[in-house]
């Protein structure tokens, strides 16, 4: 590795704003209001919850959070992930790495309270990150009409359509949410989704998003004879089997690709995430991935709606190959990101090198934070871009030794520039900045 090479890009990289094409920040929270919320988050709930080598139950106050968290901290050194929290401790709260293994809890705890607690506190947070833009995950009945900052953009997310309208009041919310009183019948129900997706492309909705789990195979196109039956059943409370499910969500998949089409929205698929199979796991800290995953289950939907963009992101490094060959050869499939348990720097490395080997510059999005609050999107963009660095500095190097016979002529400049297209202007393109 060239090291001053690396270390002239990254120094470069980190001057460019952040747009933040994916997150669970909140409108009305953008920053934490205590260190429990940080240390709260799942990753360390569950980095904890594993440490530990027997399950505890998560406290649901911050302070007894940091508690759950705290002993397991020097078992967490050099992971990833403390390296997200430390780099929110120096550069955001001002509390360098070594004073968390050398001060008391309490006297730490109290210096990041203060600093939290000022009143710059979350114009600081965007300020020093350099946050331009960062995409929301919004439920169908929030109400945005009140949200007035365009820094923070809606995002549908919209898995309780497709996958829980039974499981979480989804029908009466709804209906609530829309003003449709006969949400138990399909046109009812179709006309409630076209005033959710109305709502939110009138709120300058960035796309629509579902996450599905591994190997979802759409079967014959569903009737709208069957999809009627199977929603009156569901308002009735009735349960549905294996075949029903998956019918009604096929279905709804087809009806939210089809108001993306109307309203001109990108359809981002999330794919891979197995839920719910640890039980003695912490909240969102149960969920796995199969090796076995695959995405030709969703030739149909990617077939059908042409002239819908599909972002796509995979959660198992074996799905990583097959989503790049479906981002090289379909023109309505975006490579997003890198998700989850595929966001740590040895696979984002791997992942990356081959997405710029072989993709179209302009058919993938570098990275996304996925972060619960503003904090984590400095210091997870800045792993990304560590990465970053290094594979362009690999790429200019083997051009220099191979010549422009081999590999195609890159310097600093151009790996620069390259860095700017998957970083702001793709996402600007595939999403659109809304300002």
């Amino acid at each position: 590795m060239n090291t001053e090479l690396v270390k002239r890009l990254f120094a470069q990289l980190r001057k460019m704003p952040i747009c933040d094409p994916h997150t669970h920040v909140r409108a009305e929270q953008p920053v934490a209001k205590h260190l429990g919320d940080l240390l709260g988050y799942h990753y360390y709930t569950e980095l904890a919850n594993s440490s530990r080598g027997r399950p505890e139950a998560l406290p649901d106050d911050p302070e007894k959070r940091i508690d759950y968290v705290w002993p397991h901290l020097p078992a967490l050194r050099g992971t990833v992930q403390f390296d997200w929290m430390m780099g929110i401790s120096e550069i955001l709260l001002g509390i360098p790495r070594g004073d968390w293994f050398k001060q008391p809890k309490q006297k730490l705890v109290a210096r990041a309270q203060k600093v939290i607690e000022s009143k710059s506190y979350a114009k600081d947070v965007w300020k020093k990150s350099g946050i331009t833009q960062a995409y929301m995950t919004n439920l169908f009945d929030e109400d945005l009409s009140k949200h007035k900052d365009g820094r923070l953009v809606p995002c549908l997310r919209t898995d309780d359509l497709v996958f829980s309208l039974v499981k979480n009041n989804t029908l009466e919310r709804l209906a609530r949410a829309t003003g449709e009183k006969d949400v138990e019948s399909l046109d009812g129900f179709g006309r409630a989704l076209r005033k959710v997706f109305d709502r939110f492309a009138k709120w300058k909705m960035g796309y629509a998003a579902v996450g599905l789990p591994p190997n979802f195979v759409e079967g014959r196109e569903v009737s709208r004879t069957l999809a009627e039956k199977v929603l009156r059943r569901m308002a009735r409370g009735e349960p549905l089997n294996e075949e029903n499910r998956r019918s009604w969500a096929q279905f709804m998949l087809d009806r939210i690709a089809l108001e993306c089409s109307r309203v001109k929205a990108p359809f981002v698929l999330m794919v891979g995430a197995d839920r719910e199979v640890y039980a003695q796991g912490v909240p969102a800290g149960r969920d796995l991935f199969r090796c076995d995953s695959h995405l030709r289950g969703l030739d149909g939907l990617l077939n059908k709606y042409s002239d819908v963009r599909f972002p796509m992101m995979v959660v198992s490094d074996t799905a990583g190959l097959e989503l790049v060959a479906q981002g090289w050869i379909r023109h309505n499939v975006y490579v997003f990101s890198h998700w989850w348990y595929a966001n740590n720097p040895e696979d984002i490395r791997r992942e990356l090198r081959r997405r710029l080997d072989v993709l179209p510059r302009n058919k993938f999005v570098g990275f996304h934070s996925d972060g619960y609050s503003s904090e984590f999107i400095l210091p997870k963009f800045n792993t990304f871009r560590l990465v970053l660095a290094k594979v362009l500095a690999e790429k200019i190097e083997e051009s220099k030794i191979a010549g422009s016979a081999v590999a195609e002529p890159l310097d600093e400049d151009g790996a620069l520039e390259l860095a700017e297209k998957i970083l702001l202007k793709n996402p600007a393109e595939i999403f659109g900045v809304r300002r």
